[in-house]
């Protein structure tokens, strides 16, 4: 097995059980931007800890500025995931997500990066097609366009071209320099929403600490992924986020008492399987 492929299984079973905390917060209903702000903000911190423990950090003006831009985007995007998060169910908006995703970021990398596809990939789109549209169906019926619908299609777009951008600053920056002024961006775009909106200062949820949680396991996958980025090409390792959606279909179920639905079940594997072929 290649290194970049483990990599990406290991960032992405991290992403799963994060995203598995923060849907059980929003269910606690606390405020999804603040929500938003503490992961940001814990992420950035335990990044920064890890980097000048572990790593040779080197934060350049040129970082920055690229950081400012990939950190909003970043922060734009978890936004409306939050929101959506309180709106479905994490089995329902993770898998759709995440899918959605890897279709642009596929498509993204074939016209923008000039990454290669084969047959097998094209298949591979047409199962995650098809994957979106069982998770999304109520008993095989056309799915609801409601507020976590765009919601989440919002997100996609964000976290598309975030992830385009990744790519190719990694080509003249370290994985864990990115990764720490990325969140710190993010952090920082975050506040100065905060600060410039009086409703979202009212309504400041401090019980949202507890996204401390979420953020180490966030972290760590983000870490795994930037460094996977640097070895695998964008179309292939990006794909592996399917797996994040089967975990956290199976967590969904098993711990925050989600209804089983056994289409869902199967238009979660055919996630899985169309982004295996992506992969390929």
């Amino acid at each position: 097995m290649e290194l970049w492929l483990i990599l990406g299984i290991l960032s992405y079973l991290f992403y799963s059980i994060s995203s598995s905390i923060c849907k059980y917060l929003m269910n606690k209903d606390h405020d999804a931007f603040s929500a938003n702000f503490f992961m940001l903000f814990f992420d950035f911190i335990i990044l920064l800890i890890v980097g000048f423990l572990f790593f040779k950090v080197n934060l350049t003006l040129n970082l920055f500025l690229w950081s400012l831009l990939l950190g909003a985007l970043y922060a734009l995007g978890g936004i409306p995931w939050f929101v959506s998060l309180k709106l479905r169910d994490a089995g329902v908006i993770i898998p759709y997500s995440q899918a959605g995703a890897v279709l642009l970021t596929f498509i993204g990398a074939i016209f923008l990066l000039n990454e290669s596809v084969n047959i097998y990939n094209i298949f591979g789109v047409f199962l995650i097609l098809i994957g979106i549209y069982a998770v999304l169906s109520q008993k095989f019926k056309l799915p609801k366009l409601d507020k976590a619908f765009f919601l989440v299609f919002i997100s996609i777009i964000f976290v598309t071209i975030y992830y385009l951008l990744v790519k190719k600053v990694l080509f003249i920056v370290k994985p864990i320099d990115l990764a720490i002024m990325v969140y710190f961006s993010a952090t920082l775009f975050m506040l100065v929403f905060l600060l410039f909106s009086p409703k979202q200062r009212k309504s400041f949820d401090f019980g949202c600490v507890k996204m401390f949680f979420a953020a180490i396991f966030g972290s760590t996958g983000t870490l795994l992924l930037f460094y996977a980025l640097t070895i695998g090409l964008a179309a292939k390792v990006y794909p592996i986020a399917g797996l994040q959606s089967v975990l956290v279909f199976f967590i969904a179920s098993l711990f925050l008492k989600e209804k089983f639905y056994w289409h869902r079940l199967l238009g979660t594997i055919a996630v899985f399987f169309g982004i295996f072929l992506i992969a390929l």
